[in-house]
């Protein structure tokens, strides 16, 4: 799925400059007759992926890297950059069912832009891409799993990437890609939620002694059980999300500036996929991940003889219990990585898993960041009717 891009438009000419510089003011609504959250608009940067506003600015300077490497601000033709979550414009929230096709999204944004702006704006095809970023949903039977995950991505490790480590998630920032893993739940409930709770209170208190108080007390039920039916649904979520910026898009297609008409589905996907994959540590391209210590040290033995499966096992536990950063520097460099990778290979997982028989994780055994079990990928109807629109 499709969340957030970030997007620098052709050049446009003075009369677009000036309709669209008066137009950029921040302004936001709920239609409380069709449930619909409508728009907010602002010139400053989005606070993350929870923010709901889209970031419009018009502007004739950008960013350039001078000879030192530091970034100053240079003069350049008249363009609008826009920043916005693709996913909660098609359905005001991003928890599941978003979008799948990069350029019919990009196309129903700029529509969008267009619709509300009531100006004429260049073919999205020839805009330029920044970032976009790519998402999966793993959901659960229940909120304790989640929770069991979550409490284990804390000794998550991407190499040569220092973690931002928080309650409910954990993100690993580089240069060329940022990928987080985290509980929806509680992200939604602190952000969405608790702005469509304040926002329904306070058409409460407007509208309590109108004349259509009923019709518009009931719509407004309508719309709090709709958000707590997603509640309840994110809680049962953990996210991945990929953030894919400029300087990756330009080294996968090859050009200096690449525009929406050059991006592939294929493509952004696969590189998703494998930022997973260094984070996670887990494949299952020729047998099942295991990580219950019985299957683990069988499993070990099976592939790698006694001597040599009891050492990996050794390796295995440790990485269980202390992570990876801890477990590196009990052995040579050399070792650590090759016993990762045999055990990588043997398809033994050390996420979410326990040394004690005892004490089975409540994470099903069958899980696996790697496939697509526990992965809800499935497009809200809601999107598809509106992409369909402007395919």
């Amino acid at each position: 799925m499709y969340d957030t891009v970030v997007l620098k438009s052709p050049e446009i000419n003075t009369e677009t400059v000036t309709k669209l510089l008066q137009f950029c003011r921040l302004s936001e609504g709920i239609d409380i007759f069709t449930g619909e959250l409508l728009y907010a608009f602002t010139s400053g940067e989005l606070e993350g992926s929870y923010d709901y506003r889209i970031r419009f600015k018009v502007d004739n300077t950008e960013w350039e890297k001078e000879e030192t490497l530091v970034p100053v601000r240079v003069k350049s033709y008249w363009h609008i950059v826009v920043e916005c979550s693709l996913h909660k414009l098609l359905i005001n929230h991003n928890c599941y069912g978003g979008p799948r096709e990069i350029k019919k999204s990009v196309k129903y944004l700029v529509n969008f832009l267009e619709s509300v702006t009531s100006v004429s704006l260049p073919d999205y095809k020839q805009w330029e891409v920044k970032r976009i970023d790519v998402s999966k949903i793993f959901i659960f039977r229940n909120k304790e799993i989640c929770k069991k995950i979550v409490d284990n991505l804390k000794n998550a490790y991407y190499t040569r990437r220092k973690p931002r480590i928080y309650d409910t998630s954990v993100m690993f920032s580089g240069s060329t890609t940022t990928v987080k893993l985290y509980w929806k739940g509680p992200e939604f409930k602190k952000h969405d939620y608790k702005r469509l709770v304040k926002y329904i209170n306070r058409e409460i208190d407007l509208n309590w002694n109108k004349e259509n108080h009923d019709l518009i007390m009931h719509k407004l039920a309508l719309l709090k059980m709709e958000y707590d039916n997603i509640l309840e649904k994110a809680y049962r979520i953990i996210r991945f999300e990929c953030e894919i910026k400029a300087k990756k898009l330009k080294d996968l297609f090859k050009k200096e500036v690449v525009f929406v008409s050059d991006l592939d589905d294929k493509i952004l996907h696969k590189i998703s996929d494998d930022e997973l994959f260094r984070l996670m540590k887990e494949r299952c391209e020729e047998m099942d991940i295991v990580r219950r210590s019985d299957l683990v040290l069988e499993r070990l033995h099976n592939l790698y003889g006694f001597n040599l499966g009891n050492s990996l096992y050794s390796t295995w536990a440790q990485l269980v219990q202390f992570g990876e950063e801890r477990t590196k520097n009990t052995m040579s460099k050399p070792t650590f990585y090759r016993h990762k990778k045999q055990l990588i290979e043997a398809g033994c997982s050390w996420f979410c898993s326990t040394l004690k028989l005892q004490q089975f994780s409540i994470v099903p055994e069958d899980f696996s960041f790697c496939d697509n079990k526990y992965v809800d990928d499935t497009v809200d109807k809601e999107v598809i009717k509106k992409l369909e629109k402007v395919a």
